[in-house]
């Protein structure tokens, strides 16, 4: 799972890259979305990417309500769907900075060892980041690893987020 932040009443854009089995980009596809938000499972919104050529896919969103989403990215059969989180919150500057500065954002990048607390937000997790997406596909030549914690309050808003090269 990715892992995003957005900035509540701004323009989330989000995308997904779609390669084949060899790592090469696939054009000419629809990929399709949906966003539910992670504590009741809602569906939010929901929608088709737009091609912007070489295996890219785009969208855009504005989250309007804080809390934690998850998008849901379908491709054809013949590839692997993805899920992306996304935290939404009007403090998620400094999180997003804080993203860029490790290179967690627009990167080749694959989070695993997920837990979840009672209320579904994610509270620990390890993210790889790689150099390019067969590495990604493969999972060799892992340029960094972190391990990611959260903690949350009773109205399931983030209280501390960190983030650690391991």
């Amino acid at each position: 799972m990715n892992f995003s932040c957005a900035i509540l009443n701004t323009i989330f854009y989000f995308h997904i890259l779609v390669t084949d089995s060899n790592g090469d980009p696939k054009t000419g596809l629809t990929v399709t979305y949906v966003i539910y938000k992670s504590s009741d499972n809602s569906v939010v919104n929901s929608g088709t990417l737009v091609d912007v050529g070489n295996g890219t896919y785009d969208s855009s969103y504005t989250f309007t309500t804080s809390g934690q989403y998850y998008i849901i990215y379908t491709t054809p059969s013949t590839y692997t769907d993805e899920i992306e989180g996304i935290y939404a919150d009007k403090e998620w500057a400094k999180q997003e900075e804080l993203l860029r500065s490790l290179g967690l954002n627009d990167e080749n990048k694959k989070i695993s060892d997920t837990i979840y607390d009672a209320n579904s937000n994610l509270t620990s997790a390890t993210v790889k980041l790689y150099p390019s997406a067969l590495d990604f596909v493969n999972d060799t030549n892992v340029m960094a690893t972190y391990e990611f914690t959260a903690t949350y309050n009773a109205q399931n808003e983030m209280l501390a987020m960190g983030v650690k090269k391991i």
